[in-house]
């Protein structure tokens, strides 16, 4: 498979701590970790890595961490010759601190200024295209021009990205990953982990908004959100112990796109993206967390048996598409205890949110 990132790209420097840094003190420091990042960049690797032929579209500043970003993605043989310089501008920098203790996060994000690519040029045609909705004209290009890839939107809050430009980017996403925030930052409702009903409410409403999109909502390490045959399921991530989830829902969009490519069904994949995503939190920082797809495989096939192809026609997509999500009430009490638990949940048909498996706690 050939496949295609873009979106914005930043240098990411990975600081583990043992606490949040008082003021006006001196913290000794004994490793870090410097990466290309971003989602789109995250995404690119993972793919490469997963041995797709990738290519990589976004711009980058004139300095050190441009230099840098490029070399980088040359040595790992990521496709180049979409990669902008703004002679102008400088690269942005994302500093992030990881709590030890408590495995929390604090992200500075040094952007000086708003980078876009200028040229949309493309000359391959891919089966797999990504855009985490930064570069809002590549991505409509991209679109546009491979109506039969596997087209993906990983739609999230992203410092310097335009909000209105993700959703009309999401009108024509066949399939679009929210993070939870951003679904609840759109839909105006509040998620309540202890309470399925709001996030069936949450659900309901991106479907009503984007009908014809294949949605799967994130939930951090609670799992993640579907539709299938009409009827909304949360699919818990894996049981794991967690040291740093940053980029986890990079790297959820990166397995899923080769999951979706592979041609797996919608459930298979989500299944493939989770494991990849837990599997990425047992180590610090991004680029260096991507799990070999061997160890994914392998993960999968010891708990669920052979990963195998199951096609999923565009017919069928576009059926459970046009499907609308009804609003029920769910009066399983042990469901939501669980829920919040990550544990396994009871069956609720009829369009309530329900489990999506039998194995759900993977110790």
């Amino acid at each position: 498979m050939n496949a295609i990132s873009t979106g914005k790209i930043a240098y990411d420097i990975t600081i583990p701590v043992d606490g949040y840094p008082e003021e006006n003190t001196k913290v000794l420091l004994k490793e870090r970790m410097e990466y290309s990042g971003g989602s789109a960049c995250n995404v690119a690797f993972l793919l490469n890595k997963w041995n797709c032929e990738t290519y990589f579209s976004g711009v980058v500043g004139y300095d050190d961490y441009g230099e840098a970003i490029k070399k980088e993605l040359d040595k790992d043989n990521i496709h180049t010759s979409y990669l902008e310089t703004n002679y102008e501008k400088k690269t942005t920098t994302n500093i992030i601190l990881v709590n030890k203790s408590t495995t929390s996060r604090t992200i500075l994000a040094v952007e000086p200024e708003i980078n876009h690519v200028k040229k949309n040029d493309y000359q391959e045609k891919y089966d797999i295209v990504y855009s985490d909705g930064y570069e809002y004209s590549a991505t409509n290009a991209l679109f546009s021009q491979n109506p039969t890839a596997i087209r993906l939107l990983g739609a999230s809050i992203n410092n310097g990205s335009d909000e209105k430009e993700i959703m009309a980017i999401a009108k024509i996403a066949q399939y679009i990953t929210f993070s939870i925030d951003f679904a609840e930052k759109q839909t105006k409702m509040k998620a309540d982990f202890n309470n399925p009903q709001t996030l069936l409410n949450i659900y309901k409403q991106l479907k009503n908004m984007l009908p014809h999109s294949e949605i799967i909502v994130t939930l951090k390490n609670m799992g993640a959100m579907y539709q299938i045959n009409n009827e909304v399921k949360v699919m818990p991530t894996i049981s794991i112990k967690e040291v740093d989830r940053t980029g986890a829902g990079d790297i959820f969009d990166g397995a899923l796109l080769y999951a979706l490519g592979k041609k797996y069904d919608i459930e298979k994949a989500i299944r493939v993206a989770n494991i990849a995503a837990g599997l990425s939190t047992a180590k610090y920082g991004v680029k260096n967390s991507i799990p070999l797809l061997s160890e994914v495989i392998n993960y999968y096939e010891q708990r669920f048996g052979p990963l195998e192809e199951v096609t999923q026609n565009n017919s069928d997509i576009q059926n459970n598409n046009q499907q609308t999500t009804e609003q029920s009430t769910v009066n399983n009490q042990s469901m939501l205890n669980n829920v919040a638990n990550q544990a396994v949940t009871q069956p609720v048909q009829n369009n309530n949110v329900t489990n999506s498996g039998q194995n759900v706690n993977l110790e």
